[in-house]
């Protein structure tokens, strides 16, 4: 897979600090059937809801550095890893503890971030499913209405990528809700959460990409990937006009035809206004205060039968696992539906726009 933000994220002003997958060298050593030792890296699905400054933690994952970390999820010496014929270097060891990924006390050796291996993800994904299942009927007859009124917007054509990206993926996460990778756990040269499930969900990788007030939706599949400098410097411009019509010539003609703007660098894309209390504003708060307020519940003890060190983090691991069971919910009913651009149906370049939206925080308005 190529190196992406998955997943879930975190919008600061023209940044991207999220969630990546990265790809390490397979495991050499011998894997047997169920087991985390030995199983390669690409195998797991594994997440990062993380702002980082200098390094990303999956960036402390060269050589075989994975291997090492699956083999102290039970805490031992070097020589487990000796006994297991897995190869290290004292500063292989280093740089792990380095990224806050490993921890050592008087010669034993701990991972600290958390690998859940098979049958304790197949019980987190029921235990999710079963949470979802409870928690959609509260929920349902306000997404409906939202749906509703991102229609009588014209958000129609953007209704996926405004349910997952915007309400599922973005409103919740802050400080009111279920925080930000920021207000979470300092490791140094990152802070959020770092995680593996033991392998992936069925369905396709979906994530959301922030370059400021401009969030775009994405799969792997999507063929359709405008340039992140681009992106970035049509964020600026709509910072500038508070998500009004762009002036920059150069932005507009850099932009043209991916949906974004018109020629006279009017604004194509939804532009939503958060805590603006309007009826949008108001639904969106409703919905995630509502599923916030019981994942809080709810990971009060679930995040210590899992050993997840603090309960925001459980919080945010849990509700990875919970958005997913919601979005799947809400295809079954048919009250969403992917669009042909993120199944990676060739259908031009001017369709990027219908997964891409700003969001003005009124908020931070003077």
């Amino acid at each position: 897979m190529p190196n992406r933000i998955i997943t879930s994220m975190f919008c600061a002003a023209v940044a991207i600090a999220a969630i990546a997958q990265t790809e390490t060298p397979d495991s050499t050593i011998t894997q047997e059937p169920n087991a985390i030792i030995g199983r390669p890296y690409k195998l797991f699905d594994t997440t990062a809801f993380c702002s980082y400054s200098s390094f990303h933690p999956s960036q402390y994952l060269t050589d075989n550095n994975w291997d090492i970390l699956c083999a102290f999820v039970q805490p031992g010496t070097v020589a487990k890893l000796d006994s297991l014929g897995i190869p290290y270097s004292k500063s292989q060891l280093r740089l792990l503890e380095v990224g806050d990924l490993l921890s050592s006390n008087k010669g034993v050796y701990t991972t600290s971030m958390n690998i859940f291996g098979k049958s304790e993800t197949t019980d987190i994904r029921k235990q999710s499913k079963e949470f979802a299942d409870s928690i959609f009927p509260e929920i349902e007859p306000e997404i409906k209405q939202l749906i509703s009124d991102f229609a009588k917007a014209g958000y129609s054509k953007h209704t996926y990528s405004l349910i997952f990206s915007y309400l599922l993926d973005s409103y919740i996460w802050d400080d009111e809700r279920l925080g930000s990778p920021v207000n979470c756990e300092d490791h140094g040269t990152w802070s959020g959460a770092y995680w593996a499930m033991f392998e992936s969900r069925l369905h396709d990788k979906i994530g959301t990409n922030g370059y400021g007030p401009v969030l775009q939706n994405w799969t792997d599949n999507l063929g359709y990937w405008l340039n992140s400098n681009k992106l970035i410097s049509f964020a600026r411009e709509v910072i500038k006009t508070k998500g009004g019509r762009i002036e920059n010539q150069e932005v507009i003609d850099a932009i043209a035809g991916w949906g974004l703007t018109d020629e006279k660098g009017n604004i194509l894309i939804p532009v939503l206004h958060k805590n603006n209390n309007d009826n949008i504003d108001n639904l969106c708060r409703s919905i995630t205060n509502k599923l916030s307020d019981a994942i809080k519940k709810y990971c009060s003890a679930w995040h210590t039968a899992h050993n997840i060190s603090s309960e925001r983090v459980g919080q945010i691991m849990f509700y990875h696992e919970v958005m997913w069971d919601l979005l799947d919910i809400l295809e079954s009913k048919g009250m969403i539906a992917m669009p042909a651009i993120l199944k990676g149906e060739e259908v031009g370049k001017q369709h990027f726009g219908d997964i891409c939206f700003i969001v003005i925080d009124d908020s931070e308005q003077e």
